[in-house]
């Protein structure tokens, strides 16, 4: 490992360096951040208003880790006296096509455009029922960490709250759910990208097909979701928060590449991956460097403390060696991620 010492003294050499840059980079780094307010006049939902706003906030945060935009959302719960959890919100038209209106969310506008929190009405309702909050849903104690054990007979918070708000920013449309028709002469961005074989939906962008390898299968009766269990395709895909089935109890979902890059084939402003960004903070900076020293140090991607996927393992050979470092520390000189 002949660079090891080399990169001690490197990242040595450029912590002052580093620490200016960053502070000047954090001024005008990108930010969506999300105001959660009540619309709860009878209290219902007192008992776990501040778990749900954490909860709220803290999966919108997913979510915003990459959005290359700055702005913030409004984001009003109110309680409903059946079902579970609901979301409402806008749409904007954004073009005609050939006598077709095409329709985005307005969330999805207002995080483009950077539009100030407006003052008249929220981007996102939630309608949530008390019973499910009380008895089907499962709260961190740090939602942000997300680093609890999960009580198996419920629903993670955070889960449901990223699920919905996918919806909100582009996984939603009007395409009939067994066919390639429209109620009307109108559909959103993402029906725009769904193509219907007579059998199977797929979704069709450069972005998402460069993540699956190809044409993505979209649920068959529920053409706003991914996968399809056996035999329609992608059934690997159910395990995805934006899966065609249920989320399950006991589990806590992440947001897939997958899930982003689809957003960013329907113009949703999100940034591409930054494999560099270990701690997804938007800067390939010191602690990325440490973390990635850790790995350089065990080498073998099998070895027991290697973290999961070798995410260090740049190249794909299975372990963290110079060519890695010589990867990460082109990256590390561009800091702001992307670059």
């Amino acid at each position: 490992m002949v660079l090891a010492n080399t990169l001690r003294r490197a990242c040595s050499r450029q912590m002052s360096a580093i620490g200016v840059a960053l502070w000047i980079a954090s001024a005008c780094a990108a930010q969506v951040t999300a105001t959660v307010t009540f619309s709860d006049s009878s209290n219902l939902l007192s008992f776990a208003s501040a778990e749900l706003e954490s909860h709220i906030k803290a999966a919108s945060d997913l979510w915003a880790q990459r959005f290359d935009r700055t702005t913030e959302l409004w984001i009003d719960v109110r309680p409903m006296s059946s079902g579970t959890v609901q979301y409402e919100f806008v749409w904007s038209h954004c073009d005609t096509f050939e006598g077709f209106d095409v329709f985005e969310s307005g969330v999805s506008t207002h995080i483009r455009n950077g539009y100030p929190a407006s003052s008249f009405d929220p981007d996102i309702i939630i309608h949530i029922n008390p019973a499910f909050v009380s008895n089907d849903l499962w709260f961190e104690n740090d939602p942000q960490d997300r680093n609890g054990t999960i009580d198996p007979m419920k629903l993670d918070a955070v889960s449901i709250f990223v699920r919905g708000f996918g919806h909100c920013l582009g996984f939603a449309g009007w395409k009939d759910a067994t066919s390639n028709s429209y109620p009307g002469n109108m559909g959103s961005k993402l029906d725009r990208r769904v193509s219907f074989d007579g059998i199977d939906f797929w979704f069709n962008g450069a972005n998402a097909a460069a993540v699956y390898g190809g044409a993505v299968p979209i649920t068959y009766g529920n053409p706003f979701y991914v996968g399809n269990p056996p035999p329609r395709p992608g059934s690997e895909l159910m395990a995805d928060v934006m899966n065609g089935g249920y989320l399950l109890l006991g589990v806590k979902y992440s947001i897939s590449e997958l899930d982003r890059m689809m957003l960013r084939d329907i113009d949703v402003p999100v940034s591409l991956p930054c494999p560099w960004d270990f701690n997804d903070d938007g800067f390939i900076d010191d602690v990325d460097f440490g973390l990635f020293v850790d790995s350089y140090d065990l080498l073998e991607c099998e070895h027991p403390s290697m973290p999961p996927g070798c995410p260090a393992d740049f190249n794909h050979d299975g372990i963290v060696d110079d060519p890695d470092f010589l990867a990460f520390y082109a990256a590390y000189e561009n800091l702001i991620c992307p670059f």
